[in-house]
């Protein structure tokens, strides 16, 4: 999990709403401007799921659907709000997710984990605002996770803020961000290609300009930030 800034709510959704109060997310999900939410999430979390962190896979045919959804933080099943404003069609509201493992169509790649799910496929339905970090409310410059390199697991930091402590343990626990067959096991491949990566690129330069090389290539220029703060953490210097 990582911090996520939310670009300005798209003028269609702030229309719909005006205009529909009381509309669902499954009622506003029919409309041409959903789309364009979408798209605004997906770009606003530089295409990763905003709990796991893997890409939002595309699908390779018109047969299969993408490795994404929207994710109501607070749940949508409740309507409203602690702030009264609703609960489906409010843009805080709105993040991107994966699908947890949960999808058929991903049966014949590791993704497909049912029924050991995680991120809001186990999340579900359960209020869960009080026990979990809040992607959009994580600082950006503090390190709240560690990992480690011998099987990918994810753990707290001891840099993390006692203050955050127990809500980062929750979201790993609740969320399943240690999900045994695919999300460890593909955070290890990372850290050990990383690290196979900054010996090689020391072996001509010292490890500082190495690692502010690798940052650039895997941080910044990437389209996509996968597993981004497992990245970050590896390369930290």
């Amino acid at each position: 999990m990582r911090h996520i800034t939310k670009s300005a709510c798209p003028i269609e959704l702030q229309t719909y709403l005006q205009e529909n109060p009381d509309a669902t997310w499954e009622q506003f999900k029919r409309e041409h401007a959903s789309k364009i939410v979408k798209e605004t999430i997906i770009n606003d979390q530089e295409g990763i799921c905003c709990y796991c962190e893997v890409d939002f896979l595309d699908p390779p045919d018109i047969h299969h659907m993408p490795d994404f959804r929207v994710e109501h933080f607070f749940p949508k099943e409740k309507n409203v709000l602690p702030t009264g404003e609703n609960a489906h069609l409010t843009w805080s509201n709105l993040l991107g997710a994966c699908h947890g493992g949960s999808q058929k169509a991903f049966e014949k790649t590791p993704r497909y984990t049912a029924p050991d799910l995680h991120c809001d496929a186990i999340k579900g339905s359960e209020d869960w605002t009080t026990k979990i970090l809040n992607p959009l409310n994580i600082p950006s410059d503090v390190e709240i996770f560690a990992f480690k390199s011998k099987n990918g697991e994810m753990v707290v930091s001891e840099n993390c803020p006692p203050v955050l402590a127990e809500l980062a343990n929750n979201s790993i626990e609740l969320l399943n961000l240690n999900q045994e067959t695919y999300l460890k096991d593909a955070r290890r491949v990372v850290i050990e290609v990383l690290e196979q990566q900054i010996m090689e690129e020391s072996e001509n330069q010292p490890i500082e300009e190495a690692i502010t090389y690798l940052r650039q290539v895997h941080l910044y220029a990437a389209e996509k930030k996968k597993f981004f703060t497992c990245k970050n953490f590896v390369l930290k210097g």
